[in-house]
Formats: structure tokens, C-alpha cells, sequence
């Protein structure tokens, strides 16, 4: 016994067990069914059921005509001959007008019509016309639906309703052939309408197998393609994080080579080339290992190293690493905090997320204005806010700056460049550690980004 086959075996099996008087039916019912039911599974079934219903009624009716042609029952052959035609028409109309509910329709109007016309020349009650009237509301569930098959419903309650008004009142319907045939009559249409019901079914079983195997199908082409893209994903993480790494080698040392030679007092002419190489060389650093942050996060490969580490302190680290750029651009970066706020996380990842938050402050800053860092302990969170006066952040921008390579409508006010990553890279790596990251802003009045981490538990609490 194979116990795991794969998708594409699986894709056939179906197919294979199909016996032969299913594949006909199916043959049969793919010539009338219209593009539209070709793609949807549902429909699908309901063209195909509908095809199959048309052929059944038309073969049902043209043994009754026949029979009652036997008989010299001529009312009733001239009505089961109209419906005939109408079932056999039903399938053509369906595809050329392209409507399910139109075709589906039709078919239960014409049993309702004709079994009550043949409850009119079959004695009303006493017939067995009544009994297949009955059947009508079955027929538009199975192919229509629950509305349609409640509004059949109350029609055909109309329908039998006044037949049996007309022989509560006492008069009789008549019976329009040899009374010698009654009980002919009725034993045919009884066993008649037990096969029609049975075939009917199977043909809805059949429909319906069909359906759930396409299905499968779909649903096994599917999970394919997502094992492939999967693979891919992987490879094109492997590839991003082999690529990486051996950029960021080399870059160091084009950066370490920059900085010995301005050390060493150039030319006037070369400290602008210098400078505009370490000024590269620091930016595509940046960003690469932006990118090794962002693809270890994402395969699950970042583990946080959890310790008490105080938060305020760790803040004023962030704010030295970035002083040099914030005189620059005549920026006051002014820390609000006073003493310490001990956090459980990792050391290495907090200071990531206060160097981003610090410098996308200053970097979105105008000249001359003011950035406030400042921090407290809030119930089981402690937090540290980076407040600008920059052009603040729009309602959807708001929306998707944490997301991967998000672009944001505010551009950097002093040139620097931005890949869209720091922010999503921020996100992750509080999350990884119990925190959050939040943002207040509005457009044209600034923005406060904060960082919340567990409080470092103390004796007292």
C-alpha cells in the first residue's frame, strides 16, 4: 500500500477508476458547456448537471410518449412531447445563451407546467402526475440552489394546491384516455419517477465527482508549484546571503583604506575623493548588512541573546554614534533620559534599533531643528521615544513603512540615501525580543518612533 503518492499521481487517480459509462456522460456534457463553466468547479458541475437532466427528461419523456401513444392517450402525448422537446432544447439554449440559471430555470418550468397539465387530463389527485409535481422542488435545489429551489417550492405548492382545491369542491377532473388503463397508467408512472430520481442522482453524484476531482487537481498542480517557489525562495535566499557576505569583506576593506589614507593628511584635491569613497563604501555596507539582518530574520536563523541591559544607557551610546552626523546638519540632539532603565534583551539588537531610530530622525530632519530622546518605565514595559520635527509621516505611509523595502512619500533632507529596510529590520527585531516598535506622527508636525521592552523584573514586583 503506497501510503504517500505524490501530487502528480495523485492528479490521475481519478481519472483512472472512471467507468465507462461516465467518461460518455462527461464527453457528452463538455460539447454544451460554455467557456465560462470551464474554469470555475461549481459551475462546472451545474453545466454538467444540467446537460444530463435536458437528456434524462427527453429519454423519460419519449418512452412515456410512446406508452401513452400505445394506449391512445393523445392529451397526454402531445404533453409529455412538448416537455420532451423542451428537455432535449434545454443543453443548446444553455450554451448559447451562456446561462446557468436561465437553463436550470427553464428545465423546472417545464416539469412543473407539464406535470400539472397532465394532473388536468389525468383525474387530478387520482394520477400519479401529483407525485411527480412533487419532485419539482428537489429538481430546482439540486440545480439551482436553496433560493431558486424555495420559490419552485411555493409555485409548485400553487400548482398542487389548486389541483387539490378543484377536487375538494367536488369536481372531477377528467381521464382523458381508456379508464382500463388507469392502473397501467399509474404503475408506470410511479416506478417511472423512482428511475427518473434514480438516474437523476446518480447523474448529480457523477457531476459532482467530476468537480471535487478538478479540484484535486487544482489543488495538487497547486501545492507543486509551492514546493517549487519554496525552492526557489531558498535558493534566492542561499544565493543573498552568499553574495553578501562576500561583498561586505571587501567593502571593509576599501572603507579601512580610505580611512588610513585620510589619515594620513592628503592633497587638497584627493580629500574630496576620499571622502566621497569612504561616504560609499560606508553606505553599501550599510546596506549589505542590512540585507544579512533582514535574510537572518527571515529564515529564522537571528537568535536573541536575552540579558538585563539598561536601556537609558544603551540610548546614549546610540546618540555618540550619531552626534558627528547631527552637528552636520546643525541638528541638536538633545537625551531626556536620567537614570536607569533596566530591560531584558539583547544588547546587540536594541542598540541596532536606537542607532536606526536615532539616525532616520536626523537624516528626515531640517536644519536647525531639535530631536529629544527620552524614555520611562510603563507598568511591564519600559520604552525609549525618538521625537523630530521633521515633515512627519502620511496616513499611508503610516500603513506600510514597517514592510520590507517600504518607500516612504518623505525624502531624506540632506541627501542620505534610504533602502527601505531599517524599519521592517527594527520591527522584527523587537518583536524577537517580547517588545514592539510604535509610531506617532502626523503629516507636517513631526514623528515619535518608540522602542517597549520587558522591564528587567526587580524584588519588589
Amino acid at each position: 500500500m503506497v501510503e504517500n503518492a505524490s501530487p502528480s499521481e495523485s492528479i490521475t487517480t481519478f481519472q483512472a477508476n472512471v467507468p465507462v459509462w461516465k467518461a460518455s456522460l462527461q464527453k457528452l456534457s463538455d460539447r454544451f458547456l460554455f467557456e465560462d463553466c470551464r474554469h470555475e468547479p461549481e459551475k462546472e458541475r451545474r453545466g454538467r448537471l444540467i446537460t444530463g437532466f435536458g437528456f434524462l427528461g427527453f429519454f423519460f419523456g419519449t418512452a412515456y410518449a410512446t406508452f401513452y401513444l400505445c394506449i391512445r392517450h393523445f392529451w397526454g402525448v402531445l404533453i409529455v412531447a412538448v416537455c420532451s422537446l423542451g428537455f432535449a432544447a434545454t443543453p443548446f439554449i444553455m450554451r448559447a445563451c451562456r446561462s446557468l440559471d436561465l437553463a436550470g430555470n427553464l428545465l423546472v418550468g417545464i416539469m412543473a407546467t407539464g406535470f400539472t397539465a397532465l394532473c388536468c387530463v389525468e383525474g387530478g389527485l387520482s394520477g400519479h402526475a401529483v407525485a411527480w409535481l412533487a419532485s419539482v422542488p428537489l429538481c430546482a435545489l439540486l440545480l439551482l440552489g436553496k433560493n431558486a429551489a424555495k420559490l419552485w417550492l411555493c409555485i409548485c405548492f400553487l400548482f398542487s394546491g389548486g389541483v387539490i382545491a378543484v377536487a375538494l369542491v367536488g369536481f372531477k377532473l377528467p381521464l382523458t384516455y381508456n379508464p382500463a388503463w388507469e392502473y397501467s397508467v399509474s404503475a408506470v408512472g410511479y416506478l417511472g419517477l423512482i428511475l427518473f430520481m434514480c438516474f437523476l442522482g446518480l447523474i448529480f453524484e457523477t457531476s459532482r465527482e467530476q468537480a471535487l476531482a478538478k479540484m484535486r487537481d487544482a489543488l495538487a498542480r497547486l501545492e507543486i508549484s509551492n514546493r517549487q517557489l519554496v525552492n526557489l525562495n531558498n535558493e534566492k535566499n542561499e544565493f543573498l546571503g552568499i553574495a553578501a557576505h562576500d561583498l561586505k569583506n571587501p567593502l571593509t576593506t576599501v572603507i579601512l583604506g580610505a580611512d588610513m589614507m585620510q589619515a594620513t593628511n592628503p592633497a587638497a584635491h584627493h580629500r574630496s575623493v576620499i571622502a566621497g569613497i569612504l561616504e560609499s563604501g560606508t553606505r553599501m555596507r550599510d546596506l549589505v548588512t542590512q540585507l544579512l539582518d533582514a535574510n537572518a530574520i527571515e529564515q529564522g536563523h537571528y537568535i536573541s541573546k536575552i540579558e538585563r541591559c539598561d536601556l537609558a544607557a544603551l540610548a546614549a551610546q546610540c546618540l555618540e554614534h550619531n552626534r558627528h552626523a547631527a552637528t552636520r546638519k546643525q541638528i541638536e540632539v538633545r537625551s531626556e533620559l536620567s537614570g536607569e532603565i533596566p530591560v531584558r534583551a539583547d544588547r546587540n539588537a536594541v542598540v541596532q534599533i536606537l542607532d536606526n531610530l536615532i539616525s532616520n530622525a536626523i537624516k528626515y530632519s531640517p536644519p536647525q531643528t531639535l530631536v529629544r530622546i527620552h524614555g520611562a518605565r510603563d507598568k511591564d514595559f519600559a520604552f525609549v521615544s525618538v521625537t523630530d520635527q521633521g515633515p512627519g509621516i502620511s496616513e499611508d505611509d503610516r500603513k506600510k513603512m514597517f514592510g520590507k523595502f517600504a518607500r516612504l512619500s518623505a525624502k531624506p533632507t540632506g541627501g542620505e540615501s534610504s533602502n527601505g529596510l531599517g524599519l521592517s529590520i527594527v520591527k522584527r527585531l523587537a518583536e524577537s525580543m517580547d517588545g514592539m516598535v510604535k509610531c506617532e506622527s502626523r503629516s507636517g508636525a513631526g514623528s515619535t518612533f518608540s522602542i517597549f521592552l520587558p522591564q528587567w523584573p526587580t524584588p519588589d514586583r
